[in-house]
């Protein structure tokens, strides 16, 4: 394995002495995409847009509807987590399963039970009948994530690694963005919000169906635990972890606090749709930046002014241009905790070892995506600006983390 990032090596191989430019990644400038690669796009960019959506459209979506019913923040908060324990606990088979059937044949059985679960969901209303179809959507969305994941990171090539997975986070981020957009379209109730998530993945599914062959195979699994592929980066797996603590409460429960700040359902989603076109302004930057220069540094760093806008954004006025600003700065911080990761993941590992370390990953999103809601919704019962104060704290604990295990330069010895 070759670790060229020298924070993210294991700590008998890391060297104090290590300067920032050798410890940043070699760049070929005139490195071209491979024709395996373009072939890809198509198929990837395809399915990466519909999982963004349906993140961006069903967490907002639910969370109106169980609020309008008068549910506490708790409540939605916890309905939130089912949606990625689903995504956690397929990440515990998918390796196997991209053994077994096939990155292709995988994304579209997965593709087609993500429509039907979206065609249920206005046939079985209710809080605990969603909790299980959430649970099932999680699932899927999961198995479609890693699969994803991996196919894009086994193509990228080494030298343009981070722009190219800076262009995939982008497109992600797009369909995030376009999921609550949808809903100033489709409103948010009856079955057209759903019937519209069923249309779009079946489109999705249309375009993968005739790209069976350019996905990569992965042929024989690992025989090493994911745990001790884990550990060789650990700030990546903990930004992984943090990226879905932070993510998973503020798409559940920026809705929430837009409705404290006496906003409408429809104003209250745009602040999910402001966090997320900050991550989509940010993905290209980061992955740029990750190609040239150390990537625990740069995670630190993005931790560090994710702290700051969020402890600025109480002292904002309700719904101001300032809020916003704050919001889409914190989106666009947030968003690294999940690109740089994968750029180091797809650095460092190949074939099953890729596909087993995406989903541990996939694991501590999911761990973090479940503590999230829960604990964070509970920071707002005295007052909805709680929320941002208490997402500031382990944003300071990552960048304190990073800053410590990272090695310094001659120059700041």
């Amino acid at each position: 394995m070759n670790f060229q990032s020298c924070g993210f090596r294991p700590a008998q191989h890391c060297q104090r002495t290590r300067s920032l430019q050798q410890a940043a990644p070699s760049v070929k400038p005139n490195i071209r995409l491979s024709s395996n690669t373009v072939r890809s796009l198509p198929a990837v960019i395809s399915v990466i847009m519909v999982f963004g959506i349906t993140l961006g459209l069903t967490i907002p979506l639910i969370a109106i509807v169980l609020d309008g019913q008068g549910h506490s923040s708790v409540a939605i908060g916890l309905h939130a987590s089912t949606q990625f324990l689903g995504i956690m606990l397929a990440a515990l088979i998918t390796p196997r399963l991209l053994v077994a059937v096939g990155t292709s044949r995988l994304m579209v059985l997965s593709m087609v039970a993500m429509m039907l679960i979206f065609c249920a969901f206005p046939f079985f209303m209710g809080f605990v009948p969603w909790l299980l179809l959430r649970l099932l959507l999680g699932g899927v969305e999961g198995i479609i994530f890693i699969s994803a994941e991996t196919w894009i990171s086994q193509v990228a090539p080494s030298a343009r690694r981070g722009r190219v997975i800076g262009i995939y986070g982008t497109l992600l981020a797009g369909g995030i963005a376009a999921g609550p957009l949808l809903l100033e379209l489709t409103g948010v109730e009856g079955v057209i919000p759903f019937l519209t998530g069923a249309v779009l993945t079946f489109v999705s599914l249309s375009i993968l169906l005739f790209a069976p062959h350019v996905a990569p195979s992965i042929r024989d699994a690992t025989r090493r635990s994911p745990w001790t592929i884990a550990k060789t980066v650990p700030i990546a797996v903990a930004s992984v972890m943090l990226f879905g603590f932070l993510d998973a409460a503020a798409f559940g429960l920026l809705p929430i606090y837009g409705l404290a700040l006496n906003s409408s359902p429809i104003e209250a989603a745009r602040l999910v749709t402001v966090l997320v076109l900050g991550g989509m302004a940010f993905q290209y930057p980061l992955g740029w930046l990750a190609d040239h220069i150390d990537r625990q540094r740069l995670i630190a760093g993005c931790a560090t002014v994710a702290a700051f806008a969020m402890l600025l954004t109480p002292l904002t006025s309700n719904l101001s241009i300032a809020l916003y600003g704050l919001i889409f700065t914190t989106g666009g911080m947030i968003s690294g905790f999940w690109t740089l990761p994968l750029i180091i993941f797809g650095e460092n590992f190949k074939g099953s070892e890729l596909a087993s370390v995406n989903s541990t990953a996939a694991v501590f999103y999911g761990m973090g995506s479940i503590v999230g809601p829960s604990v964070l919704g509970l920071t707002m019962i005295d007052s909805p600006h709680g929320l941002m104060v208490a997402m500031a704290g382990p944003c300071i604990g990552l960048a304190f983390f990073a800053i410590v295990r990272c090695p310094k330069s001659p120059s700041s010895a």
